[in-house]
């Protein structure tokens, strides 16, 4: 099985596209306010969705030429794709018309929308079982890496979402400073999780410790060091935390106050800080498959 950057694309759009629904529904109850976040999180979503699911046609190849191969994807019952296809319909389904619902004004049922809820992290749970369950390939089959793409899932949402927002409204993005700390945590504890995945990982054999060191020290050392740990984490880190800390001490004088309703504090650092959060969030699935190595069995 050899997958490539198509896939690595895949995986990113389906956990953006579970994350940005999860960020939406999160603002419409914490910020009612924030219309623009809600509108865009439950716009993005279906469409992200979509199109990494033409992705993964593209890719399949004979898919097009047999489409009654894809039927099979609904009936191998035994198969974590079976229902990582079920989980990705059900929520492209709710994601579908929650978006719907958001074009025409309407208001949504709540049901659905629960059951959109559900079934993104659903989805984003699916991202990193669908090669965890690999075994031949020991840096795949780790307990962690499901976890570590959940919570890449739910920061590259907020990114999508965050970033958007921003375009369209420069004001919005300063009146959910709890997405932000969430944002931050996130950041953080995937640091966190990189590395913890990488210790574990690397004692198990030789070829799980070959494929760390080919992302530590190896072919794609500048692309891992450079791409994702510090344009992809460290800065975003580094800018969120900072913009945080700022916008807390502007809440505290009227004069500050003023200048943050404004919007026209901290807009250019926003907009790097999703950017990058997004770059290091494909990089972070592209080094994933591009530095697997399989056990050889003789």
């Amino acid at each position: 099985m050899v997958w490539g950057t198509i896939i690595a694309a895949y995986l990113f759009l389906a956990g953006l596209s579970a994350g940005a629904f999860l960020t939406s529904s999160y603002a419409a109850r914490k910020y009612p306010e924030a219309k623009t976040v809600r509108f865009v999180g439950r716009l993005i979503s279906p469409v992200l969705m979509g199109i990494g699911l033409l992705l993964l046609i593209v890719d399949a190849e004979a898919g097009l030429k047999d489409p009654l191969r894809f039927i099979y994807l609904f009936t191998n019952y035994s198969s974590v794709m079976t229902i990582g296809t079920y989980f990705i319909s059900i929520f492209m389904m709710a994601a579908a018309y929650i978006a719907l619902m958001e074009l025409l004004k309407k208001d949504t049922n709540k049901i659905v929308e629960y059951v959109g809820i559900v079934f993104a992290v659903a989805t984003a749970i699916y991202t990193g079982f669908l090669i965890g369950v690999i075994g031949a390939v020991p840096l795949w089959n780790t307990a962690i890496l499901p976890i570590l793409f959940v919570v890449s899932a739910f920061s590259t949402g907020i990114a999508g979402t965050m970033l958007v927002s921003a375009i369209m409204d420069k004001k919005v993005v300063h009146t959910v400073m709890s997405i932000k700390k969430i944002h931050l945590t996130l950041l953080i504890a995937e640091v966190f999780l990189i590395f913890t995945m990488f210790l574990i990982t690397s004692s198990t054999n030789e070829s799980a410790a070959q494929s760390v060191s080919i992302l530590l020290s190896g072919e794609y050392s500048t692309l891992f060091w450079m791409g994702l740990i510090i344009v992809g984490l460290i800065v975003p880190i580094t800018i969120e935390a900072l913009e945080l800390w700022n916008t807390k001490k502007l809440h505290q004088t009227p004069a500050g106050l003023e200048v943050a309703a404004s919007g026209s504090h901290g807009i250019t650092a926003t907009m790097i800080t999703e950017s990058a959060v997004l770059a290091g969030g494909f990089i972070l699935r592209y080094l994933l498959l591009a530095a697997a190595v399989p056990v050889i069995f003789l």
